[in-house]
């Protein structure tokens, strides 16, 4: 369960302090975001979704000043994964799967980029796309977005999802085991 935050606020707080795989940030202003996350001591690896997050560039320079800060960045765009690679940073390729050109189109970028990990919006494309494209799952897959129960959850989870992102903090909880 990866929690995904809006902004620098309490959510944020929130999930810096729970012991969950990663924190999604995806929105705000960089330095407040920072600032929340060094004054967090001891907390999960963040990543930012750099197509979303103020104050930033996503070039050369701007990747090597987060790599000092955070552990990863989240993009829909592969010259910003293949330059976070570059910067040593966890990268996250978001497919949003709104139709088959959509999903097409974000499989050849994944080929080309190679990220660390997939993140397939909305969550519940997760198995098609999973079943239509096997090569996306040659690397861990995580699905987000539009998750309203723990039902939702375990199904993804059952049908072979490395993870679950969202922003339901009442999701925010590991699943229970049956």
């Amino acid at each position: 369960m990866i929690p995904a935050v809006r902004g620098p606020d309490s959510a944020l707080r929130a999930a810096l302090a729970g012991a969950h795989a990663a924190v999604f940030v995806l929105g705000g202003d960089i330095f407040q975001v920072l600032e929340r996350v060094r004054a967090a001591g001891r907390r999960p690896p963040v990543c930012i979704n750099l197509d979303l997050v103020g104050g930033v560039s996503a070039d050369a320079s701007g990747l090597r000043f987060l790599s000092r800060r955070i552990e990863g960045v989240i993009s829909t765009h592969r010259h910003v994964i293949e330059l976070a690679k570059e910067a040593d940073l966890l990268t996250v390729h978001r497919l949003f799967a709104i139709d088959s050109g959509a999903v097409e189109r974000g499989v050849k970028l994944i080929r080309r980029a190679q990220p660390h990990c997939v993140e397939i919006l909305p969550a519940l494309a997760y198995l098609e796309v999973a079943a239509d494209y096997p090569e996306v799952l040659e690397r861990p897959v995580l699905a987000g977005g539009l998750l309203k129960s723990p039902e939702d959850v375990s199904s993804i989870l059952a049908a072979g999802a490395a993870g679950v992102s969202t922003s339901h903090q009442g999701l925010w909880r590991a699943p229970r085991e049956s």
